[in-house]
């Protein structure tokens, strides 16, 4: 079957054409080096079958990444790692919170404001320079669920009820914005942050320039190891280059010898 004629089923369900492109850009946008880069598509090329999954897709390419350069890998993986905080007991609100800290603003979460008719539990106040945010988080466990234009009525009708103490909405999440959504939010003003929007400085963006990866990215860790860091306030890769190998063993009952291999790989991640 020509390569044109190959459709893959996307996480929403749709199906498309596979784009040896797209997929080439994906990885670049990794910073995956250009040779590797084109050692994965063709990988996936020669095994990619119309009707295949991008999820399968996906574990083509991270597994082939993991041969080659397990810090490509980990970079690739960074939408997954971000999804997988959420069963792993950690809230997404919490990482962007620890994102926010890293770019200067003074935040507090999971705050109580009376507003003008009620008291909302706010995910995030923000502050910085002299501006103070309403921040609220919407998580999704699965790349094919967007944020719609209900949540960010939602969100822009708190907002209002609470306008004398902020001055302005941010609705943030891991997954991507409804066209619907987009258009109301920028109409009233409400900040955006999301998977690739906005388009030069989305959640990724904010992650890479600072590498602020979570734990949840690295390989060396099992589920249990990593629900024992979350647990004990150690959330980014960054935070685990402080780490001695006794220590993460004692932290998450990691064996020394994974322990130095995890430590290794989170400070290749975070340099």
């Amino acid at each position: 079957m020509p390569l044109t004629e190959r459709f893959i089923i996307k996480a929403s369900k749709e199906k498309e054409k596979f784009s040896r492109e797209k997929l080439l850009e994906s990885l670049l946008r990794a910073r995956v080096r250009y040779g590797l880069a084109v050692k994965v598509v063709e990988e996936v090329s020669s095994r990619v079958r119309s009707g295949v999954s991008t999820r399968e897709i996906y574990r083509i390419v991270v597994n082939t990444l993991l041969e080659e350069d397990v810090t490509a890998a980990n970079r690739y993986r960074l939408k997954e790692s971000i999804m997988l905080l959420g069963p792993q007991g950690y809230p997404f609100e919490e990482y962007f919170a620890q994102l926010l800290k890293m770019y200067g603003y003074h935040v507090e979460t999971n705050q109580l404001i009376r507003g003008e008719c009620v008291v909302h539990e706010v995910d995030i106040v923000a502050v910085k320079d002299g501006v103070r945010y309403m921040v609220e988080c919407k998580y999704h466990n699965s790349p094919g669920i967007y944020v719609d234009l209900k949540t960010a009525l939602y969100v822009y009708a708190r907002f209002l009820d609470l306008k004398k103490k902020f001055d302005k909405a941010w609705l943030a999440t891991n997954t991507k914005f409804t066209k619907e959504a987009l258009k109301y939010s920028n109409c009233v003003g409400v900040k955006l942050t999301g998977w690739r929007y906005p388009r030069e400085y989305g959640l990724e963006k904010m992650v890479e320039e600072k590498k602020l990866y979570p734990v949840t990215a690295l390989f060396s860790l099992n589920d249990h190891a990593i629900r024992k860091l979350l647990e004990a306030g150690v959330v980014l890769a960054k935070d685990l280059t402080l780490l001695e190998p006794e220590d993460l063993h004692h932290l998450a009952g990691v064996p020394l010898d994974r322990a130095v291999a995890a430590i290794k790989e989170a400070k290749r991640l975070a340099k």
